[in-house]
């Protein structure tokens, strides 16, 4: 049995160059995240989407345990200061992302939604585990779209 959990990370238009020209290996969350951050271990996945485009983009293992950076300035968004170190396992260019939607009739996800069309608040808030089914289902889709 897979013993590793599985989290969604946002990023947005700025903040995802922002992380690669940092070295692409330190994921931040907000401060008010902390509880849940403690929760992620190293051999656990993020699953990187790109709000605005909708777009599942990368894959990321986490090779750390969480720790607190308010030093090391990544973004000009926020310090982000809950942090762990991450390898990217599967990476897509934004404009080749998956689209979120597409994914969606597979995904346990959105099966409890009162509305169809209120779906992107499931993208509201990171980090937020996601069942491991939904996890390898976006995987595969990132590394078809490698291809």
């Amino acid at each position: 049995m897979d013993q590793r959990t599985y989290w969604l990370c946002l990023f947005n238009a700025t903040t995802w160059p922002e992380f690669l020209a940092a070295g692409g290996n330190t994921m931040g969350f907000p401060n008010t995240q902390h509880k849940t951050i403690f929760r992620i271990k190293p051999g656990d996945y993020i699953l990187a989407y790109m709000t605005k485009a909708s777009k599942w983009i990368a894959a990321m293992e986490v090779t750390s345990d969480p720790y607190f950076d308010t030093e090391t300035k990544i973004w000009t968004q926020a310090t982000f200061p809950c942090r762990v170190k991450v390898n990217i396992q599967h990476r897509l260019e934004p404009e080749q992302g998956v689209p979120v939607l597409s994914l969606a009739p597979q995904l346990k996800l959105f099966d409890n939604l009162k509305s169809p069309t209120h779906w992107g608040l499931l993208f509201r808030t990171a980090p937020r585990e996601l069942p491991p089914e939904d996890s390898q289902i976006i995987i595969k889709a990132i590394q078809n779209a490698q291809i």
